[in-house]
């Protein structure tokens, strides 16, 4: 979805309305729509019920015995929580673009020295409608696997991998998330009009198209049995 920072919708700021289903890709209260909107109760209700009529979220009930509404958005919505406010490109673009994605994947997969396998990229949104031409980004859904089975070795993996990496990390987590991280910045390689995603792919559309897998990759670096998906 290629979203105008310009644009209002449901009354809000393009660039606030994407906040605000990001902050409801899970179910939330709607205090949250408070502190995203910079608004009272009252007024953050009515915004949510305009989004709720407009098919963006949900209403999931009352949790813990509270007298407070949760909400959830709608794939609608979590389809706006991926918006991009880039330029749009060209179909051609998109399409070049896409084959140097996979590319770079079964590059990445035939590295021995790499960490996780990239088991399957999935493109959705705009590219996947023929007759638009003109698109915001080029969507994409990556899903990875560790190749090491056995979680406390590939700990171990990780602190030897990113120790030899020269880089510097501020913390523990981040230093174990370094792999599925670089590996995303390689598969993007600085393009803005690629937008990756790690999320299940079903809570964002319900169109996908499946491009690359590992099965289907002879020179990929297999995952042992039992491996663990990033997410």
């Amino acid at each position: 979805m290629r979203v105008s920072k310009n644009d209002t919708i449901c009354g809000v700021p393009a660039p606030t309305a994407r906040q605000l289903m990001r902050a409801y890709f899970d179910q939330r209260p709607t205090e949250v729509a408070c502190e995203v909107l910079g608004a009272d109760r009252h007024a953050a209700c009515e915004r949510l019920r305009a989004f709720q009529a407009a098919g963006y979220i949900e209403r999931t009930g009352q949790e813990g015995g509270t007298d407070d509404d949760w909400w959830v958005t709608t794939i609608k919505g979590n389809a706006l929580a991926q918006a991009s406010f880039g330029n749009p490109i060209s179909r051609a673009t998109a399409t070049r673009l896409l084959a140097q994605v996979i590319e770079r994947a079964r590059a990445y997969n035939a590295d021995p020295d790499r960490l996780l396998t990239v088991a399957r990229i999935e493109v959705f949104g705009s590219y996947l409608d023929p007759a638009t031409d003109r698109l915001g980004d080029l969507d994409l859904a990556i899903s990875t696997v560790r190749r090491n089975a056995d979680g406390q070795r590939y700990v171990e993996q990780v602190l030897d991998y990113t120790g030899a990496s020269g880089r510097q990390f501020s913390s523990f987590t981040e230093r174990l998330f370094w792999p599925e991280r670089e590996l995303r910045m390689l598969l993007k390689n600085r393009s803005p009009a690629i937008s990756i995603t790690g999320e299940d792919i079903s809570r964002i559309t319900d169109r996908s198209q499946v491009v690359y897998t590992a099965g289907d990759d002879p020179d990929a670096s297999p995952a042992q049995p039992g491996a663990t998906p990033e997410e």
